[in-house]
């Protein structure tokens, strides 16, 4: 009963967005995860996943108990302890933020201007550009935010992240 609302609650919200054409205010009440937060909109709660990305988060939940991947990533974070609540540097609970639904519950967060969620998970090393992602309209500023990410040794691309976990990104 509640997934099934709250996809109606997405539905509802992405059908809004769509007769608009511009991004939905919507208020930040949740940051689970540097890629999963929660937000409300028009008083309807709904979740959000960074948009066109693969995040170490996300890459975490998939790997195997006590495999490789896992064992890098949990080093990864006692390494940088400030990166695993990084979005909550970068967002405030109860700000509003522009949001532009696209499918399966991912959203473009725009967190500074025109500045994604995903950019800043990509600079910081935290995600990277999904493989197959097609979108023209972002596709630029992810392959430069990963351009950057690497150039600057930034997160999985300084660890052993991307080549440990190569089979858990799609």
């Amino acid at each position: 009963m509640y997934k099934f609302f709250n996809i109606f609650i997405f539905l509802f919200v992405f059908m809004q967005t769509l007769m608009a054409k511009e991004p939905s205010l919507a208020t930040l009440v949740n940051i689970v995860s540097n890629d999963i937060l929660e937000f409300t909109y028009e008083n309807k709660k709904f979740s959000c996943l960074a948009y066109g990305v693969v995040t170490i988060d996300e890459i975490y939940k998939k790997a195997a108990k006590n495999s490789t991947c896992k064992k890098s990533i949990e080093d990864f974070y006692n390494k940088r302890k400030d990166l695993a609540h990084y979005t909550s540097s970068k967002m405030k609970v109860y700000q509003s933020y522009p949001i532009v639904f696209k499918n399966d519950n991912n959203c473009i967060i725009n967190i500074a201007g025109e500045k994604t969620l995903s950019e800043f998970l990509i600079e910081k090393g935290l995600a990277m550009k999904k493989p197959l992602f097609q979108d023209k309209e972002y596709s630029h500023y992810f392959h430069n935010a990963e351009k950057k990410a690497k150039a600057n040794q930034e997160g999985i691309w300084k660890e052993n992240i991307i080549k440990e976990c190569a089979s858990h990104i799609e």
